[in-house]
């Protein structure tokens, strides 16, 4: 279980090793090799040397050491969002630091999807997570927006969990929230003080809460939400760009449009830079402040959420309730903070800055 074993395994330094599973914001020259570290460290249950030591020799330890599975509802193999690979780079972390095993790491981003949860195919991939002959870990942490029936599908088969999200789960299980809706209400109500009025929106509306916060931010500003303005898209870098084309071709488009989260952001200020001559340059703001947003040109204008004390509050959560600690539903709730960068201007200003990623 030592850095070393991993150092063996994937052809690297004990040191880099070292630092990669103690420092979930080293940069690696080359990220096959964080992903391979990481894979390794999961194969073989790395945890840090004193609780390994426990563990290996049956010693008496004040804590046991528990096995949590992760499951990322947002992300599939296929199509990974940054916000949800940094958080979780930073729950390993965290669960390394604990004392804990991390077991298996689930990308299922049929959890999400309002359509399917209409259909009987979610029994099917829950019980393709939890195997009879399989045992159990001790909890699970669900990462991303998760449908109410999925919610139940996973209750059932797991007493320890809880979600890290932007949507509540309604008091359905233990949570951390940063509340999408005000952080929608945010994005929007700094666009309009900036003088906007035709706001649009880019992202997911199907029973989501950013969606729900935009809507109501436009009407407490006295604005009224065009449905050509609105844009509903997968959260990803392609969805962006085809946002950014579909308004460029209106004849009456938005001045400042909110992404529902930075990768599409970035989606948007990519095809804007391609489209630059044709003259159609709205302000843009987005959530979740990945680190690629501080590398944007412009750089982007966001709404930051606390990932570090997200992953802490749920796994402090999560090992009170294992230990019996609280029984009662719980919730830790988080707020987002603006961070003002360059991808926003006053309306009407026609200086413009250069568009490019």
């Amino acid at each position: 279980m030592s850095l070393k074993k991993i150092a063996q395994m994937t052809g690297v330094s004990v040191s880099t090793v070292g630092r990669i599973l103690s420092d979930p914001n080293h940069k690696c020259a080359n990220e096959e090799v964080r992903k391979k570290v990481t894979d390794a460290a999961r194969e073989i249950n790395y945890i840090p040397n004193a609780s390994a030591r426990a563990l290996k020799t049956g010693a008496k330890s004040e804590e046991k050491i528990y096995r949590i599975d992760i499951l990322l509802t947002r992300a599939s193999h296929e199509m990974s969002d940054p916000f949800y690979d940094e958080l979780l780079m930073l729950l390993e972390k965290e669960l390394r630091s604990s004392g804990c095993i991390v077991g298996n790491v689930w990308h299922k981003a049929e959890f999400s999807d309002e359509k399917l949860s209409r259909t009987d195919r979610l029994g099917g991939l829950a019980d393709e997570l939890y195997p009879a002959d399989m045992p159990h870990s001790d909890g699970l942490i669900i990462i991303g927006k998760v449908t109410l029936k999925a919610l139940k599908l996973l209750k059932a088969k797991e007493k320890n969990l809880v979600s890290i999200n932007r949507n509540s789960t309604n008091c359905e299980t233990d949570e951390v929230l940063c509340d999408g809706s005000r952080i929608a209400r945010t994005a929007v109500n700094y666009l309009t003080k900036l003088g906007h009025t035709k706001i649009g929106y880019v992202g997911d509306c199907h029973n989501e809460s950013r969606f729900t916060g935009y809507q109501t931010a436009m009407m407490n500003n006295r604005l009224t939400p065009d449905i050509d303005h609105i844009f509903d898209t997968l959260p990803n870098e392609e969805g962006g760009i085809a946002a950014m084309e579909y308004f460029a071709s209106l004849d009456d488009p938005p001045t400042g449009i909110y992404c529902a989260n930075d990768i599409l952001a970035v989606g948007l200020l990519s095809a804007m830079g391609r489209r630059r001559s044709r003259g159609y340059m709205p302000s843009v703001i987005s959530s979740d402040d990945i680190e690629t947003a501080q590398y944007t040109k412009p750089m982007l204008t966001t709404i930051s959420l606390p990932k570090t004390e997200m992953v802490h509050f749920a796994l402090m959560l999560l090992l009170d309730r294992i230990r019996g600690g609280h029984r009662t539903v719980s919730r830790i709730e988080v707020e987002g903070t603006l961070v003002i960068r360059e991808s926003c201007r006053q309306a009407g200003v026609l200086n413009e800055p250069e568009y490019y990623i």
